[in-house]
């Protein structure tokens, strides 16, 4: 039974293996990669939004210098000037007051500048002298667009034309980036910092660094947006959520492996109770009188070694009685044996009604008991052995007189053997039967 316990044993441990290593190859790897793959795409997701975001102010200032620079009714008074019908400041006069209004619509405008032949014809909003100061911004060319490169600031322009296309005038429009920017870190939780380049500084999208890089080109200008953030946000939380994969696996392996293991203990337990029951069931048969239901001869012999091993280890007192049921034979003879086993299982169960619960009766041959006294003196013994046929002898048997004959013997410690204290009880015995049946002698 321990050898199939352990085989089993043996066998759910390697399964336990084989679901880790399936688990861990099969579940936790497949699951960690489409979990890095998810995280990097969220990522990109991200600035894919931020881009959009940026894009969308990057051309509301183009749009909006263009609008301003489109004003018709300013760019007739330019006309005029160059024709020499107005002064430049009386040009500019005529512009102030116009040009504010038109400029005031532009919701995230913080500055507007006309020039008119490289001179500032009007402004709007703020003064910014790091602006007016550098003739550089102003020398672009073609370029409707510039970033700062402290990155506040995006600074969009646009030709101011005649009816014929002509460039009379330039328009400078100064938007606020800081605020876009508040508007990328309240998106993305701080968790992305962004950069705008000016060309790509020769990256390219991937990790550097321990800094998981992006960059995106901005409105097919020479600008792209730079987006990084820590390898650790993605790949801590991979590990964050492995570990967390992880403990389900391995939490539900040792729940699995629990229960498996209190099955494997409560079954070898009911087994092994089974076995025992089924043990002291078929020992109780083999030392035990199926009619009867009292001990055997073979049991008889346990228990008289048991009880005379005791008697002489604390010096006590052991009798035997060997009893015969007077002429058994003719009861079987005259009325079958159905009777005479109605007689066997009376004399039991007179005998089992004087007797002590501590003394031992059983069944030594077809019609010979054994009782076994313990702590009783010869004369104790032969006492009971009187009382015992008395109640026989009175009992009224409707076929005919029953009697037994009884042989009483005393342990005599440090001489006895098993055989010895037999004897002396079955010569008692022998003698009752010779002085006539149905009494008690002593050996």
């Amino acid at each position: 039974m321990n050898r199939l316990l352990n085989k089993l044993k043996n066998i759910f441990g390697i399964i336990i293996i084989l679901i880790i290593i399936v688990s861990y190859f099969g579940v936790y790897i497949p699951l960690k990669s489409e979990l890095e793959d998810s995280l990097h795409s969220g990522f990109k997701t991200m600035v894919s939004n931020s881009e959009i975001i940026l894009e969308n102010h990057l051309n509301r200032a183009v749009e909006d210098a263009e609008s301003l620079a489109s004003r018709t009714m300013l760019a007739a008074g330019i006309e005029r000037y160059h024709a020499g019908e107005i002064t430049f400041s009386e040009l500019q006069q005529y512009t102030q007051a116009e040009y504010n209004q038109g400029a005031s619509v532009y919701e995230y405008l913080l500055a507007a500048y006309r020039f008119v032949d490289s001179r500032l014809l009007t402004s709007y909003g703020r003064e910014f002298t790091w602006f007016l100061d550098n003739s550089d911004f102003r020398r672009s060319g073609n370029e409707n667009l510039i970033i700062t490169s402290d990155q506040n600031y995006i600074i969009a322009q646009a030709a101011v034309e005649d009816k014929a296309g002509n460039t009379i005038g330039r328009d400078y429009i100064i938007y606020d980036l800081t605020a876009m920017f508040l508007e990328l870190k309240q998106l993305n939780a701080e968790e992305i910092r962004y950069n705008i380049l000016r060309g790509d500084e020769g990256l390219e999208n991937g990790i550097y660094s321990g800094k998981i890089v992006e960059l995106r080109e901005l409105n097919n200008t020479d600008y792209f947006l730079k987006a990084e953030t820590s390898d650790s946000l993605i790949y801590g939380a991979i590990s964050r959520i492995s570990y967390k994969i992880m403990l389900v696996i391995f939490s539900t392996i040792i729940i699995i492996s629990f229960l498996v293991t209190k099955i494997l203990h409560n079954t070898s337990e009911n087994m092994v109770k089974n076995l025992k029951q089924e043990l002291k069931e078929k020992t109780i048969l083999s030392e035990t009188d199926k009619m009867l239901g009292i001990y055997n001869r073979t049991k008889f012999n346990k228990e008289l070694a048991r009880e005379m091993d005791r008697a002489q280890r604390y010096d006590s007192n052991l009798s035997l009685i060997m009893i015969d049921i007077d002429y058994f034979k003719k009861f079987n003879d005259n009325y079958g044996h159905h009777v005479g086993d109605q007689i066997l299982e009376k004399i039991v169960a007179i005998i089992k009604q004087k007797i002590r619960k501590h003394d031992i009766l059983a069944r030594y041959g077809g019609d010979e008991f054994m009782l076994i006294c313990p702590e009783t003196r010869l004369e104790e013994a032969e006492k009971l052995a009187q009382r015992l046929n008395r109640a026989i002898d009175e009992y009224n048997y409707e076929h005919e007189d029953l009697s037994c004959s009884f042989g009483v013997a005393e342990f005599k410690s440090f001489k006895d053997e098993q055989k010895d204290l037999i004897n002396r009880a079955d010569q008692a015995l022998y003698k009752a039967k010779e002085n006539g049946r149905n009494r008690v002698c002593k050996n």
